[in-house]
């Protein structure tokens, strides 16, 4: 499933709690998030090891998200060591964030106590170089099952729908260029996914995807030839195998637009139906200037359109990020995807290029103003469904974001669209029957205001709608408001305290609301 499919938001608003992202992997900027990584002119062989702790305490008056009859209250320790790692040498490269925050429940602990890992690891190595290169990434995250049920603001509200995903990629690949400027890529991508505290028994899948690309120079016309493969495999059910190849024509009408038209045929191996026919289509590639990029492609394929579009824009204080979408996917093909909707470093990452060209300095940057300014990893995003189906993926995202001297404002909204492709696998049974052709709606806002030099005020409003269509209908509105205080203690301490309020309405899941304080330290050990 895309990224902007994104994995749950437990990305917290306030510095009290862990400087992890639990987003879907998508690049070493994405997974780099601590400070102090090293600038270029360093050693490049060096290793950099940063461990941290995070303490949070929470006091909530609904600790299991009941309805009001059956609430109890409660406070919640929650500790969470942490290690980024970032590391390169001659010819390999492993940047990530390991971390395991511990739940403890003073009044309910012998049925809450639980520890959650979260890992975001993304390695390379140059087998043969310039030419082999292997690269391979692990990600372990809480998710939630069930979109009609309780997605609370963080982990200290225990809920039966939460489950641990785990990811595991290994992608040996070749790509070069000819010297007649003949440039090729060919890829064979494997994920290996597995669900544990999940309610169902089925919890394994793989995916092997072999992708091959070759393009010719474009002076001004050229052409291109993609070819893909995809296999999916369930426990206890037939593989889905999906092959597509195409040839296209390019045409670089100036330096700015690009054009493109193709065709080719697709052959899609489902458990219990089959389509195959002639697919085609066009698009265009328009860079109007270092600071706005726009990319649109369509294309008939057996389920009708498919579509992609792109627009980013940046200002030297402020960034947008739209994307639209509408292709097939399934449960493990989201760990190849794009990044997440509302992804406040990658949005922060876009808004410095110009003005901090080099990377990692950039990433620097990025880190501080995360800490110091108390801002969320991930804003809000549709839950990913898990189920054991190829399905129709529809989906619409903008981010927007403004970083000021003392006021940062981030935006985000969302559509998706999910709909079950005819014979393309089998339904689970439980709380998912039928809810997996649904629609989910959100948005949301994070502002900061910096009190004083050392002191900024923090808070955050998201709203989600989910709506099911077939067999039954079903809806559920959620959402919470937090707002906090947040301030540097030390050069690698930061405290913070904050309060928040949520609430669920549903025709289909428990109802409930939920106030809660906090208070929580950030410390990094070295």
């Amino acid at each position: 499933m895309p990224m902007t499919a994104s994995a749950q938001n437990t990305g917290y608003a306030l510095p009290g709690t862990p400087i992890y992202t639990q987003a879907t992997p998508a690049s070493p900027q994405s997974l780099m998030l601590a400070r102090g990584t090293q600038s270029p002119d360093q050693n490049l062989q060096a290793w950099r090891f940063e461990p941290s702790v995070a303490i949070l305490e929470t006091f909530t008056n609904n600790v299991n998200l009941s309805p009001s009859a059956t609430q109890q209250s409660d406070l919640v320790t929650q500790i969470t060591p942490q290690l980024a790692i970032s590391g390169k040498g001659p010819r390999a490269r492993l940047d990530g964030v390991i971390a395991a925050p511990i739940l403890v429940y003073v009044h309910t602990g012998a049925e809450n106590n639980q520890v959650y890992p979260s890992v975001n690891l993304l390695g390379s190595v140059d087998a043969i170089e310039k030419f082999v290169y292997v690269e391979g990434a692990v990600n372990v995250t809480q998710q939630y099952f069930n979109p009609f049920g309780a997605h609370p603001h963080d982990l200290a509200n225990a809920t039966q729908n939460r489950y641990t995903s785990a990811s595991y990629r290994v992608t040996p690949y070749i790509k070069g260029t000819t010297p007649g400027g003949l440039t090729y890529d060919l890829r064979d991508n494997n994920i290996w996914t597995n669900l544990s505290g999940a309610p169902i028994d089925t919890s394994n899948s793989y995916d092997n995807q072999v992708i091959g690309h070759v393009e010719s120079p474009v002076t001004p016309t050229g052409w291109s030839v993609d070819y893909s493969r995809d296999d999916t495999r369930f426990t206890d059910q037939r593989p889905t195998v999906m092959e597509l190849a195409r040839a296209s024509l390019l045409y670089q009408f100036d330096p700015q637009l690009r054009l493109n038209i193709g065709a080719g045929y697709e052959n899609n191996d489902f458990p219990f139906a089959q389509y195959n026919g002639s697919i085609y289509g066009a698009g265009f590639h328009w860079n109007p200037t270092q600071r706005t990029d726009v990319v649109g492609n369509w294309e008939h394929r057996f389920f009708g359109s498919s579509y992609l579009f792109t627009f980013e824009h940046r200002t030297p204080l402020s960034a947008i990020k739209v994307q639209a979408s509408r292709n097939t996917t399934s449960y493990p093909q989201q760990f190849l995807s794009l990044q997440a909707t509302g992804n406040v470093p990658g949005l922060l990452d876009f808004l410095l290029q110009s003005r901090i060209p080099d990377p990692l300095e950039r990433l620097n940057t990025i880190n501080q103003i995360l800490l110091d300014r108390g801002l969320p990893n991930v804003l809000t995003g549709p839950v990913n469904l898990y189920t054991q189906q190829t399905y129709l993926l529809e989906n619409a995202s903008v981010t927007y974001g403004v970083l000021g001297a003392r006021n940062n404002i981030y935006l985000t909204g969302f559509y998706q669209r999910t709909e079950p492709i005819s014979g393309a696998g089998s339904t689970l049974p439980g709380i998912l029957t039928g809810g997996n052709n649904n629609t989910q709606t959100g948005a949301s806002i994070a502002w900061t205001h910096n009190l004083t030099a050392m002191m900024t005020l923090n808070a955050t409003y998201t709203q989600t709608h989910t709506i099911t269509h077939a067999p039954f209908d079903g809806t559920t509105n959620q959402g919470y408001f937090l707002m906090g205080v947040s301030a540097p203690i030390s050069p690698k301490t930061i405290v913070s305290i904050g309060a928040r309020y949520q609430r669920l309405r549903s025709d289909v899941s428990p109802e409930y609301n939920e106030v809660a304080a906090f208070a929580g330290l950030n410390y990094i050990l070295k």
